[in-house]
């Protein structure tokens, strides 16, 4: 209390000066400031002694008292959201749109798998001997211009009043020109096939090795019609027989599917 006296004494002394022009303070002011000093020492020391008799560390005491007396700041106000721009008046708003698929492209294509057939072809024949084909099989690109052929089909060939009839196991190599993306292609093919061919009570077995080219035009992406010319070479092993020439493998039909 004697400190507290000799405060308020000086503040007397040195008088009740105003805050206006000069950023000087008031004695009440002054001895306002003073109090809260002295009330703010007082509980600290409190807090030291409560902490003593608990065992706890007094200035840790004395920093979380003046932390909880801390004033809080103020949390930062939240930016508004930009407004969505409005309609303009009289106009539907625009619905969004998805992205078209890409569009399959035509032509022969790395990975590219399809069923075929292939109908009204002309088999191998010499002289007074004509004859009809049809096959059925996969076609398969392991790369962008080469495709394999495996084909199963069925044959039949007359011969002056003798009629044959046969099955056929073949296998295909095209290689594809012209430009990527052109619906018209042109291919050169290679094939090899295995022919069991019998009339009446005969049958025998027919090794045909033949090259060619052709063309094939795909109708869409997924589909195509092809044909054509091959120059063939076939061999009977049982009878020592050869035959030499041209034949169609016929109009073939190709379903793609990816």
């Amino acid at each position: 209390m004697r400190t507290l006296s000799i405060a308020l004494l000086a503040l007397a002394i040195t008088g009740c000066e105003t805050t206006s022009g000069t950023g000087r303070k008031t004695a009440a002011e002054r001895a306002a400031e003073l109090q809260r000093y002295r009330e703010q020492k007082a509980a600290e020391e409190e807090a030291r002694q409560k902490a003593i008799a608990e065992g706890r560390d007094p200035e840790e005491a004395v920093k979380a008292m003046r932390a909880a007396q801390a004033p809080a700041t103020p949390e930062t106000p939240a930016s508004p959201e930009t407004p969505a721009s409005p309609a303009i008046a009289g106009m539907p708003a625009t619905p969004a749109v998805a992205p078209a698929a890409p569009a399959l492209p035509v032509g022969p294509r790395m990975g590219l798998f399809g069923l075929r057939a292939s109908l009204f072809g002309s088999t191998l024949a010499t002289g007074d001997s004509a004859g009809t084909s049809s096959t059925v099989g996969v076609r398969y690109f392991f790369t962008e211009t080469v495709g394999v052929d495996l084909d199963a089909g069925f044959a039949y060939a007359s011969a002056g009043e003798t009629s044959v009839t046969g099955l056929s196991l073949g296998l295909g190599l095209n290689a594809y020109g012209g430009a990527p993306g052109s619906a018209l292609r042109p291919f050169f093919s290679l094939a090899g096939s295995l022919n069991q061919v019998g009339a009446a009570n005969t049958s025998t077995s027919v090794l045909t090795l033949a090259a060619g080219g052709g063309l094939e035009y795909w109708i869409a992406p997924q589909l195509s019609v092809s044909t054509s010319l091959m120059l063939g070479l076939a061999v009977v092993p049982n009878a020592e027989t050869l035959a030499i020439g041209t034949f169609r493998p016929g109009l073939g039909v190709t379903l793609y599917t990816e």
